[in-house]
């Protein structure tokens, strides 16, 4: 079962975002408690339902997208990544512990860690280890049309190669994005970015380079990628800032608004600037430079009244840009805007008075630049009439230069400069310029400083009526309200704030405001302003440098791209480090599209002035749109060395003494930058610091410096915060989770404030605020113990951590001094929180990761930290992601600490579940999933995760429901697709299922879990279309294979090559493994080392024999490390350890040695030692799969080693090895476990066993995992058993713990596996001895078994591995289970040969027709033919009946083909099949009429399934029973012998039991005579030629006179009849007995210390 995430299909939730007001939920309060609530409606302001989420695997899915997405290809991962969790703990792999059954019920793909992402129509073009689930099209929330007309940009095409527009999609196909959840793709993608982000706001982050694959999960790494548990809960990653969507209005496919992306694709030519030295007034609609920094998209959906559609703009009066709000930046200086845009030329004109006074003209100049600005971003549409040669519109740049400082207000006094506070405006309250100076300067007139000026305008609040009518179309008067920090910024749907420009000077032009001119465009305007720097510049000599720069700006903005280049050149031929100028030439060169240039000058402002992060942003999009990640990582890193203190220690001793600069409780306004404004550090970033103290740094004066652990002012830490979210999210898609996690710790830092004192010191603060701390008290009084288990918190308490944690109000203090207005404390909290989660995510995967890189992030941080972490981020940022991520913790959480009481208002009320008690761990899950749709009603994962929950609890119609709930939301999502297959086909709609299968395997091709369950689906209704086949060893395996038109193909022609889908997944099989082969490499430590080595100091010999053996251990140990195969070689080594201390504590009990219990403590796994991923084709699917011995045995040992592994880490593991049984006094105690002692075959077959122990040798102990059916075998089982204990409801720490105390000497697996297992119990290592058989045909290749049933023909002696004395540890030293020359062994185990065949069958006790008189063979005839008519009454009275009551998944086209030819050589022979399933018969009939024809088809009849009494009784009525090779008849071989058919069979593999048992239980039914061996050599083929022949031969022979058949077919049934009174098979107490004696004979070899193989004497002749 696949689980991804969601519940019971939620009504339709609103978003929940603390950037826009919420309607009541209708599903309860639980919103109004999450912080930021706020019960102001913003209506108009819908938001899309996009989020990214988590994945329990790798490549889940292939997202949504164009025909270009569906027709790329995806690499897979290295490891199969997803997990199956039960109720009661989840050993997971793709076995996960809690069992296949042999209806080969696959569980469900789930845990899916989710990443966040602006959009999630990405193409999934690279390897992806974070797959990210689609977006809702359908979403009602969403503006997005359900059938959106095609649009010129795409959100698709944004993330994957920078561009929105489609035309570029082939041009840079092959370098697609790595999709992880990152602040980086969260930013809305329209915003128009200006050259210079507004500081504080969070950094918009660069798209990751295309790589080729991804860091850790989201599982399944095999996402969900995520983590595992020792249960084998996956856990999905969803990380970072803005790409939230709900923080961030977002549109939807077809965008109108204009088309921006969110970081520099730098690939758009320009258009020609010819035009404009004709006409200097046209704005030229240049198609994007590239694509910049993402802000916050802007949609003016008003209609204009003259649309921007052509070069030369119409006059428009009076063009006041909208009231957007306060400045979004940290550093905006909040002064009312004032100033007009546009003032008559006649005022400032080149030929106006004012023209005289250089610093007027230069005030006026700059508001016009600032008003262009605006006017080019309100008017950003496309023309569609205006394209450039390459057919693409042409559309402006999308970033323009920084203006600079803007002068101070008093024209007749020197400027002067003053730092001021951020100050709210009152809605409706117009200020001037001189107002807004005074109120400055009143506030804080004695501070001195330098201001600046900053990216965008900083308007004011609202707008006086007088103003109103002058506005242009392209203006809008709403008013803002700035006192809610959740209003929306725009009352425009779909409409963003402009970036507030950050004043200089913190001054306004004062004195300007004149009349208005209607007729003036501001494109003519800003020529003028132009004309009128010019004619001051040449004044000056040219060496006005803020003139010229001021003039390079307008330039710039008016299209004349090489008269902006000349003047700042120009410029820095004055000052070769001026650093605007510098940056400013960068963005030109850009524009001119001469990228390699633009790269040198920005590299070169970014050295001048690490803290001028315009260009740092810059630098690093440009990188990154070239895919070149790890340079703009370095940037970063760069930056980081160059503004860290001199002193880090300074950093902790200062901490608190900065926080308190600020004199007042407004947030400092930065917008007047001492860092912007000059330069922090005007040397090499390399060079250390000579700075001794903070107090020493220049900007130090500014409040919150140095607080980041940077020498920034406070305002600037979310910008350095994003930054650095940005390095991590990079980092992880280069694969370097280690980088990534440091990264995004120190991201958390610098918003939770280092205070803190690093990760464990903030994870200490949440758990101690959220639960108890070891002197703390319970309310009552009551001592609370410590504790290290999860502190579980139900959803309403989760999102109070942040308030607890930063009291009063939840703020965090390292973003004390970031502006609160506008969107930058918002930023940067999201970042912060995303920076929690992406970490959360790392330390996930870090415990249970299945990726074998050696870049894997190892983490000693368990699921209560990770819980911690995932809390915080929850309250910081509520997040579906999130919700889904703790969901997945908490189903594998099975031991809980108290938590606190976390008083929340309006409780919602928590439903209760039957069976599920309150508060668990999965009871949680489910709140959290439920909650997580609440905040996204169509999250495809958490419909997903929740629908795999519910079917582990057993409420499999729900869970349909839920997976159909996902499919609707995301008709691509693989992992819903192939959960909801699974699960229908559980329902039994092999059909439906099948469609589900072939939809998953469409929408991700390498989907593993799609492909398999795929072929397992097609495999069992024998739809072998396309199967193809394995034509190694010459087609030995799988002759004949079958094309896409249903042909055969023989395998042993020349150039016969593997082929279809069972190829797809063999290779997909053997890929796994290969990568499984690096798990645990390099893991090997010095303290293992010395661990591993103590229990050789208990063994027998002197000191120096014991020093002889540690230092050869020691020398092979150090051999391994590094090498392939090391994980596997450390665990078996603690197991064998395991073992052997048992035996020394035994022992010195047994001789009256005492020791301390410590000195049998076992050795303990390295801590980065990481729970290994299974294969996805399970161990008994195997049975009828065409794979090799090694592959089998790999599988296997892949399986039984993550159980090992998961086990040994469990907390309830003890450090010591459990005490073993005191000696068997006066008989051994053996205990039973398995979940079939209900209405099974396993009961049918061993009901009397228990009962039959001799108890004078074996007392029998059953535990039953699962709850009783009623069923007579039940009872007779629970009656006769000495002791029985109903453990269906207990924890594998309970089951093991009863069976230490019963003192069990030999623990038998009746499980193996299959669905229901326990192997976790055997993991634990509760008994001496262990052993298994009857459940599972096959090795379990782990050390938990030692021996298994079997006898020479199951299991023939050269299937061996040659060294198998498994006693000492120095035995794992030389053995060759790992890498070993020998392929062809497959049993590891030592092998109990029983004296006749193994197989245990209580027909004589049990069968219908055991009881009573028995019939002669006269009367037996007579029976049988009339049961012939009943079943068969139009069959002619010669036919000869040939059947097969396997299910059809047995059948494989080989033998179907023996079968065919069979029928073609035998006329009156029919072939009866059972509708085992109902689906199989018609794909058989179809196949027989393609392969044989009309005739030999009409002869292939099928009937329905019969009930158990009815199946044994009429298998008498066919003649020869005709048994598959490939997996052989086993429980059916029995009741087809014990009717006395005969049954013909073929041991296709020495290396596979299961295609071997017929043989065994067909000798066993026969006498131990002359006659019997002579029937077994005519039953048992040797090959497929010889079946054919020996079926043909008995065909033939058979005739039948009246109703009495004579022939050797008629003899070997007389022969079965009669024996099967005396045969050994059907002797159970022969076979109890045989058992007791293997019993004693392993326990004695056990107490001497012997090894080897037990054969029981006499052993049968054939």
């Amino acid at each position: 079962m696949t689980m991804v995430r969601q519940y019971p299909p939620p009504p339709q939730p609103p978003v929940f975002s603390p950037y826009n007001s919420l309607p009541t939920s209708p599903r309860g309060s639980l919103l109004r408690n999450a912080p930021s609530y706020d019960q102001r409606s913003t209506a108009p302001h819908q938001l899309p339902q996009q989020y990214a989420y988590p994945l329990s695997r790798h490549n889940s899915y292939h997202s949504q997208g164009s025909a270009a997405d569906q027709g790329r290809s995806q690499a897979k991962p290295p490891e199969h990544m997803l997990r199956r969790k039960t109720p009661n703990g989840i050993l997971a792999a793709a076995y996960d512990g809690t069992s296949v059954e042999e209806m080969e019920k696959p569980h469900a793909t789930k845990h899916i860690l989710l990443p966040v992402t602006a959009d999630s129509n990405i193409l999934y073009s690279l390897k992806q280890e974070l797959p990210l689930r689609s977006p809702g099209v359908n979403n009602n929330f969403s503006h997005v049309p359900s059938n959106p007309p095609t649009s010129d940009w795409s959100p698709s095409l944004y993330f994957q190669k920078g561009s929105g527009r489609p035309h570029d999609v082939w041009e840079n196909s092959a370098q697609p994005l790595p999709q992880i959840d990152s602040y980086l793709n969260q930013i809305s993608p329209l915003q128009p970015h200006p050259q210079y982000p507004v500081y504080g706001l969070p950094f918009c982050g660069a798209m990751e380079p295309s790589l080729q694959s991804l860091g850790p999960t989201a599982s399944n790494d095999q996402g969900p990628f995520g983590p595992y548990w020792h249960d084998g809960t996956y856990i999905p990653y969803r990380p970072a800032a803005l790409r939230d969507p709900r923080f961030v209005p977002h549109h939807g496919p077809n965008w109108n608004t204009p088309q921006h992306v969110g970081w520099p694709n730098y690939t758009n030519p320009m258009p020609s600037v010819n035009n404009f030295q004709q006409n200097h007034f046209a704005l030229s609609q240049t198609p994007n430079p590239y694509n910049s920094i993402g802000r916050h998209s802007i949609d003016y959906s008003l209609s204009y009244g003259q649309p921007h559609q052509s070069h030369a703009l119409s006059a428009q009066v009076n063009q006041r840009p909208p009231d957007m709000g306060p400045s979004s930046s940290g550093q905006s200086t909040p002064v009312a805007d004032t100033t007009p845009t546009s003032t008559p030329l006649s005022e400032f004109g080149p030929q106006s008075s004012n023209a005289q006074t250089r610093e007027r003209v230069f005030a006026w100049a700059h508001t016009v630049y600032i008003d262009l600005l605006k006017y080019l971003q309100s008017t950003r549409k496309p023309n569609p009439n205006s394209r450039n040669a390459s057919g693409q519109q042409n559309v402006r740049p999308h970033i323009y230069p920084k203006p600079p400082r803007q002068p101070g207000a008093n024209f007749s006094s020197p400027l002067t400069s003053e730092r001021s506070n951020s100050f709210p405006i009152p809605s409706g309250h117009q200020i001037g310029a001189a107002d807004a100076q005074g109120a400055l300067q009143s506030k804080h007139n004695t501070v001195p400083g330098h201001h600046r000026s900053s990216s965008l305008w900083s308007l004011g609040g609202g707008v006086s009526n007088s103003t109103v009518s002058a506005r242009q179309p392209w203006q809008q008067a709403t008013p803002l309200q700035f006192g809610d920090q959740y209003a929306h910024a725009s009352q425009i749907q779909g409409m963003e704030p402009l970036r507030p420009l950050r004043r200089m000077s913190g001054t306004t032009v004062a004195g300007v405001q004149t009349s208005f001119r209607n007729d003036t465009p501001p494109s003519m305007t800003a020529a003028s302003a132009l004309d009128a720097i010019t004619k001051h510049c040449e004044e000056s000599k040219w060496n006005w440098i803020d003139g010229i720069l001021l003039g390079g700006c307008l330039a710039y903005a008016l299209g004349d791209y090489q008269k902006a280049q000349d003047w700042y050149k120009h410029i820095l031929t004055l000052d070769k480090d001026h650093v605007e100028a510098t940056s400013n030439l960068a963005a030109t060169f850009l524009a001119l599209q001469m990228k390699g240039e633009a790269e040198k000058y920005w590299r070169r402002a970014v050295k001048l002035r690490p803290s001028y992060f315009e260009a740092v942003e810059h630098l690093i999009g440009l990188l990154c749109g070239d895919h070149r990640g790890q340079e703009a990582v370095q940037i970063i890193e760069e930056l980081e060395t160059s503004l860290r203190h001199a002193k880090k220690g300074d950093i902790f001793k200062n901490a608190d003494l900065q926080s308190e600069r600020s004199n007042s409780s407004v947030s400092q306004s930065p917008s007047i930058s001492e860092a912007s404004d000059k330069p922090v550090f005007e040397y090499d970033g390399e060079s250390e610091s000579g700075f001794r103290d903070l107090d020493e740094l220049p900007g130090s004066d500014q409040p919150g410096f140095g607080s980041s652990g940077y020498a920034i002012p406070g305002s600037e830490n979310g910008r350095i915060l994003a930054l650095v979210h940005a390095k991590g999210n990079m980092l992880y898609a280069l694969g370097d989770n280690t980088g990534a996690a440091k990264a995004f710790e120190n991201a958390v830092l610098i918003g939770a404030g280092l205070q803190v004192h690093g990760i464990s010191g903030l994870i200490k603060h949440i758990l101690s605020v959220v639960g108890y701390d070891a002197s703390e008290r319970s309310p009552g009084g009551r001592r609370i113990p410590p504790s290290t288990d999860p502190i579980l918190l139900h959803p309403e308490s989760a999102l109070k951590t942040a308030q607890l944690c930063f009291p009063p109000h939840g703020q965090l203090p390292g973003l004390h001094h970031v502006a609160s207005e506008g969107m930058s404390r918002k930023a940067a909290i999201s970042t912060t929180s995303n920076s929690l989660l992406s970490l959360a995510k790392i330390f996930q995967d870090g415990m249970a990761t299945n990726s074998p890189k050696a870049s894997a992030y190892q983490t000693t941080y368990g699921v209560r930290e990770i819980l911690a972490l995932y809390y915080l981020s929850l309250s910081l940022q509520p997040s579906p992601s999130t919700a889904n991520n703790v969901g997945i913790l908490l189903a594998s959480v099975q031991q809980a600490a108290p938590s606190k009481n976390i008083p929340v208002s309006n409780p919602i009320l928590k439903p209760q579940i039957p069976g599920l008690v309150p508060g668990s761990g999965i009871a949680l899950a489910l709140a959290y999933y439920n909650y997580g749709l609440l905040l996204d009603s169509r999250h495809a994962h958490l419909y997903t995760n929740l629908g795999s929950l519910l079917k582990d609890i057993g409420q499999l119609d729900v869970a349909i429901q839920m997976y159909e709930q996902a499919v609707a939301c995301d008709g691509n999502f693989d992992i819903a697709l192939a959960n909801l297959a699974n699960a229908v086909k559980d329902k039994g709609r092999i059909s439906d299922a099948i469609i589900y299968y072939k939809r998953a395997v469409k929408a991700s091709p390498e989907f593993a879990e799609a492909v398999c369950g795929l072929a397992n689906a097609l495999n069992s209704v024998c739809g072998w279309n396309g199967r193809g086949g394995i034509a190694n060893d010459r087609g030995a395996r799988d002759r004949w294979h079958v094309d896409e038109k249903g042909m055969l193909l023989d395998a042993r022609i020349s150039g016969a090559s593997s082929s279809g889908w069972i190829k797809r997944v063999v290779d997909l099989v053997e890929k796994q493994l290969a990568d499984g082969e690096d798990w645990g490499r390099g893991i090997m430590d010095e303290r293992f080392i010395q661990d591993i080595m103590r229990p050789l100091a208990l063994t027998e010999g002197s000191a120096s024999d014991v020093r002889e053996k540690q230092r050869n251990m020691a020398e092979i140990l150090v051999k391994w490390r590094g090498q392939k195969w090391e994980g596997a070689r450390l665990i078996r080594l603690v197991e064998r350890a395991t073992r052997c201390l048992t035996w020394h504590w035994y022992q010195d009990r047994r001789n009256n040695r005492q020791r301390p219990p410590h000195h049998y403590r076992r050795p303990q796994l390295p801590s980065a030692l990481t729970v290994p991923a299974a294969p996805t084709v399970l161990p008994f699917h195997t049975f009828t799969c065409p794979m090799s011995a090694k592959q089998i045995r790999l599988i296997s040992q892949r399986n039984g080693l993550r159980i090992s592994c998961s086990t040994l880490r469990a907390p309830w593991l003890p450090p010591a090895v459990y005490a073993p049984p005191s000696p068997p006094r006066p008989h051994l105690r053996v205990g039973y476990v398995s979940s079939d002692f209900n209405n099974h075959p396993l009961a049918h077959l061993m009901q009397s066993v228990f009962g039959l122990h001799d108890r004078k040798r074996i007392q029998a102990f059953c535990y039953a995992t699962t709850a009783s059916d009623g069923s007579i075998h039940r009872q007779q089982i629970e009656q006769e058993a000495p002791v029985f204990y109903d453990a269906s409801g207990w924890s594998a720490e309970r089951l093991v713990g009863q069976i230490t105390r019963d003192q069990i000497h030999i623990l038998i697996n009746l499980n193996g596996y299959t669905r229901g297992a326990r192997n976790e119990v055997f993991a634990a290592r509760p008994a001496p001895i262990q052993m298994s058989f009857m459940g599972f045909a096959g090795t379990l290749g782990a050390e938990w078994c030692d021996y298994l049933l079997a006898d020479d023909t199951a299991v023939p002696p050269n299937t061996l591995r040659s060294w198998r004395r498994n006693i000492d540890m120095e035995d794992q030293l030389v053995d060759e289970n790992s890498g070993g020359a020998d392929d062809k062994w497959i049993y590891g185990e030592n092998i109990i040969f029983c004296r006749d065949t193994f197989f245990c069958c209580d027909h004589r006790q049990s069968a219908p027709d055991s009881q009573g008189r028995q019939l002669n063979w006269e009367e037996e005839q007579n029976r049988r033919w009339a049961m012939r008519k009943e079943i068969f009454p139009q069959l002619p009275d010669d036919a000869i009946i040939l059947g097969n009551f396997n299910q059809l998944y047995k059948i494989e086209p080989t033998t179907f083909r023996t079968w065919l030819r069979i029928l073609q050589r035998l006329p009156n022979a029919v072939l009866w099949l059972l509708r085992f399933p109902d689906l199989g018969e018609t794909n058989l009939k179809q196949t027989a009429l393609l392969w044989a024809g009309p005739e030999v088809a009409s002869r292939v009849l099928f009937t329905d399934v019969a009930q158990k009494h009815q199946h044994i009784a009429r298998a008498r009525v066919c003649d020869l029973f005709l048994d598959t090779p490939e997996c052989n008849a086993h429980t059916t071989a029995a009741d087809v012998l014990w009717s006395g058919t005969p049954l013909l069979t073929l041991p296709r593999y020495k290396y596979k039991m299961c295609s071997r048992m017929a043989a065994s239980i067909l000798k066993g039914a026969l006498p131990k005579n002359a006659d019997g061996k002579q029937a077994a050599t005519e039953l048992v083929a040797s090959s497929e030629e010889d079946y054919e022949e020996k079926a043909v031969r008995l065909g033939r022979d058979c005739v039948y006179r009246g109703h009495r058949a004579v022939g050797r077919l008629s003899q070997l049934r007389k022969l079965l009849y009669e024996a099967r009174w005396s045969s050994a098979l059907f002797d159970t107490r022969r076979w109890v007995n045989d058992l007791e004696e293997a019993y004693e004979i392993a326990w004695r070899k056990w107490e001497d210390g012997v090894g080897g193989d037990i054969w029981l004497q006499p052993q049968r002749g054939f």
